[in-house]
């Protein structure tokens, strides 16, 4: 499933640059197979909207992912930490080479460490990933899932 968002947990998204023309976004979407999420009550007239467009009614980000998860079935703790939060790319697992560029103290602890391939950029469980997960599992209660 490819959203235009910035909620991945694990989806492939990507975000509508601001500024970005309707049929820009609506063309790009349709280009990629993507669906657009958006609070633009206006977007949802235009030409083969209907197609692609996810309008999303409510403010309370909880709100907007249980719909999201009722709506579009998305599962919330299917396979979060798995992109890059820069570029959307898949992540890795660090090579031994890779994984000495992590901070020692990092290193030390033998917690797993992924690479981007796309932009290079390391990742490892911090102290944010029990947070993450909270919000995530929140998000998945509010959408009956959790």
């Amino acid at each position: 499933m490819k959203f235009f968002t910035d909620w991945d947990a694990g989806y492939d998204t990507e975000i509508a640059g601001n500024g970005s023309a309707d049929g820009t976004v609506l063309v790009q979407a349709l280009a990629e197979g993507r669906r657009l999420l958006t609070r633009d009550r206006v977007i949802i007239q235009r030409k083969w909207a209907a197609e692609m467009v996810v309008l999303v009614n409510s403010d309370p980000v909880r709100v907007q992912a249980g719909f999201l998860g009722r709506t579009l079935s998305v599962d919330w703790l299917a396979n979060p930490f798995s992109r890059c939060i820069i570029c959307n790319t898949i992540l890795a697992p660090a090579s031994s080479e890779l994984a000495r560029m992590a901070p020692f103290n990092v290193r030390d602890t033998g917690v797993p460490i992924h690479h981007c391939p796309g932009c290079g950029r390391l990742y490892w469980p911090g102290s944010h990933e029990h947070r993450i997960r909270s919000t995530l599992l929140d998000f998945a209660r509010a959408s009956g899932k959790g």
